[in-house]
């Protein structure tokens, strides 16, 4: 099966579904997560310009928050709720390299990949909004 989602998105970079059968796609360009369902029906957008600059990449925790990583000057981890509320925003004490991708550990670490090919994992303390 595959749908044609061409006038929703202009570079998707991501993606990441959920257990509700919703496929949410980090779009670069249009600084935002595009949510759509297995039909190819748009549901929402979830961030946008000054919230997600330049997502690069989207992941679900294990208790279902999204985490939006941005590549704006500082690594910038934004979390939401599935339905698309903001919930915090997290910001790297250090600039990275481009980033290329974010993944989340069972344990909660937030690992990222960087164009100059190396990893770099923190720990996602949500209550505290810092890495």
């Amino acid at each position: 099966r595959k749908f044609h989602c061409n006038p929703y998105l202009t570079f998707p970079n991501d993606v990441v579904v959920n257990s509700q059968e919703e496929i949410f796609i980090s779009d670069n360009k249009d600084h935002c997560v595009k949510v759509f369902d297995y039909q190819g029906n748009y549901l929402r957008q979830i961030g946008g310009e000054g919230v997600t600059n330049f997502p690069i990449g989207v992941c679900l925790t294990v208790s279902g928050e999204i985490l939006v990583a941005d590549n704006n000057k500082k690594v910038n981890i934004t979390v939401f709720s599935q339905a698309g509320e903001l919930l915090g925003a997290l910001e790297s004490p250090v600039k990275h390299a481009k980033l290329f991708d974010v993944a989340i550990t069972m344990d909660g670490s937030v690992i990222i990949a960087s164009k100059d090919c190396r990893i770099h994992m923190y720990k996602y303390k949500y209550l505290y909004g810092i890495f």
